[in-house]
């Protein structure tokens, strides 16, 4: 469905300025610069986005402010902002949302194939896929979408407009909150890896009774894991976002709106604060705390907390700086090796 720049000017006005053109143009879609149609909107935030939209059919451009310019008298229509990744979000959103994973399967909003306790408690406009187990005592929020295949535990209460995707498991009891999207074959509130030995070194089972509970604006993305505290709570802080591929041992504490890119494995009983970022495949031992505002760079290894707020990377870990400047003498290490070995062959000479 077309819309016209005007629509975008009004509903972002402290977001986005309109450089010139005529307000009436309809949008049609938004695109790469390289495959886009002349009523398409694109995107440039950087000088080389620039370029590309330099030799782009689109006539409608949204650019960084500090490239105004730049801009040629060959695009008629041009919107300015200093935030382009969010305006990209904000548009795309509100006027052009992907809903196809939102409908319901053979047209049946709650399918027949699904198994659902009648003791469980479903929403208005909820839809349910075909295969899908909600058990006893289950509270499923208005216009919550629930994929095939996903099992939901007895006592489990997810809030209102979530999307739950095929075959996530939600463990009993745990809690999600409104508007969280769980991805693919994602696991929530399995038991935590907890034993403890007798003198024969045998195993026994230690049971968690705590719960994991997510909070309102959560993201987690496919093939995740998040084990259900041992008596308190698990707990995933409101706005946070997890990427694919993650493992978070039993009583993790994560705060708000926190990223945790892909790959991340954080042991037991670990705090992480608000506002950070943990680069991809970082680990994380177990019963540390990571401070609010901490950066991690990828490939991270924590074996001590941290609690000021700042960039760390390596390990052991480090300041950022330090680790980069660490990273780069690496290289230069075999030449170093080679002069070593000459030095102290020449010492050899000189001692006979």
């Amino acid at each position: 469905m077309a819309i016209q720049v005007r629509e975008i000017v009004e509903n972002f006005p402290d977001l986005i300025n309109l450089v010139r053109g005529d307000l009436n143009r309809e949008i049609e879609g938004i695109s790469d610069p390289s495959t886009a149609r002349r009523n398409d909107l694109i995107f440039a935030s950087k000088p080389d986005h620039l370029d590309s939209a330099l030799s782009s059919n689109s006539q409608i451009w949204l650019i960084h402010t500090d490239l105004i310019h730049r801009i040629p008298a060959t695009a008629p229509v041009v919107l300015s902002s200093k935030h382009i990744p969010l305006c990209m979000s904000r548009i795309s959103q509100k006027f052009f949302p992907i809903t196809k994973h939102h409908q319901p399967v053979a047209g049946e909003a709650i399918s027949p194939k699904a198994v659902i306790s009648p003791k469980a408690r479903i929403g208005s406009g909820c839809i349910i896929g075909p295969g899908a187990v909600i058990g006893d005592e289950c509270e499923i929020g208005d216009r919550t979408r629930i994929g095939a295949n996903a099992v939901i535990e007895p006592g489990v209460k997810i809030g209102a407009d979530c999307q739950i995707h095929p075959l996530v498991f939600i463990g009993h009891s745990c809690q999600i909150g409104d508007r969280c999207e769980i991805h693919p074959n994602t696991t929530i509130g399995s038991e935590g890896f907890g034993y403890a030995q007798d003198e024969g070194f045998n195993h026994h089972r230690i049971i968690h009774y705590g719960r994991v509970v997510i909070e309102d604006d959560v993201h987690i993305g496919a093939n995740v894991q998040i084990d259900r505290g041992t008596f308190l709570d698990s707990r995933i802080g409101s706005g946070t976002k997890i990427d694919n591929h993650c493992h978070f041992g039993h009583n993790i504490q994560i705060g708000r709106n926190t990223v945790i890119t892909g790959g991340v494995i954080a042991a037991g009983s670990v705090k992480i604060g608000s506002y950070c970022v943990i680069g991809g495949r970082t680990t994380i031992a177990g019963h540390l705390e990571i401070g609010d505002r901490v950066q991690l760079a990828g490939l991270s290894g924590v074996s001590k907390s941290v609690l000021k707020p700042g960039q760390y990377g390596g390990f052991p870990l480090q300041d950022l700086a330090s680790e980069m400047r660490a990273r780069a003498a690496y290289k230069k290490l075999p030449e170093v090796l080679k002069q070593l070995r000459r030095f102290l062959g020449a010492g050899d000479e000189v001692n006979r």
